[in-house]
């Protein structure tokens, strides 16, 4: 953070961002970032920014790039950005595709609202867990999974994720996100880039 850059404060549990927004506005910022695990802070801060007509760019984290902020919020979220590991419900892609059916297949007309990231997530765990066992072959034990895993580069998940890979001494799984931009028309977020890692 330059020494120049307006830095505020809002609390989870927030029910407005009057004296946040008012400072911002004063300090003439360009743009916005907002760093939380939750949602609802960043409802409250797209709804005060309309309200005093302080329209700039808010960036938020992956635990932000959640369709009920763009549901809560409206026509606020016209310039909401935010950064997420996983594609969305409605995303291309032939692993998304391939949630979605099975999905509906088990529990028909669930499909919105839309499920959010946290679904995919756990998706992809299921996903991977069930390739490391594949790749484990018949004398599947503990050992042999994690062996498998630690094994597996590159793994395609379909459009769920970047590529995920594992070794002796990495255990992340992969590091690669996209930007998405909310789309209030739709409720959707709509990705602005492909997978990236960061440099």
């Amino acid at each position: 953070m330059t020494e120049d850059a307006a830095k505020e404060v809002l609390n989870p549990g927030s029910i407005e961002a009057t004296s946040q927004v008012m400072n911002l506005k004063k300090a003439k910022v360009d743009y916005i970032i907002i760093c939380g695990s939750l949602p609802q802070p960043t409802i409250v801060l797209l709804r005060e920014l309309k309200k005093f007509g302080l329209k700039v760019p808010l960036f938020g984290s992956w635990a932000t790039c959640n369709e009920d902020v763009i549901r809560m919020s409206g026509d606020a979220s016209e310039l909401f950005y935010a950064v997420a590991s996983m594609a969305s419900w409605y995303d291309e892609g032939p692993g998304v595709a391939r949630m979605r059916e099975i999905t509906l297949k088990y529990e028909p007309g669930t499909e919105k609202p839309y499920r959010g990231k946290t679904y995919t997530y756990g998706w992809v765990i299921g996903t991977v867990k069930i390739e490391g066992m594949r790749r484990a072959g018949r004398n599947l034990d503990g050992e042999a999974l994690v062996n498998s895993l630690e094994g597996m580069k590159s793994f395609d998940t379909g459009g769920l994720t970047g590529p995920i890979g594992y070794g002796p001494t990495d255990h992340n799984g992969g590091s690669t996100w996209k930007i998405f931009k909310a789309e209030p028309s739709t409720g959707k977020f709509i990705s602005i880039t492909e997978w990236r890692s960061p440099k």
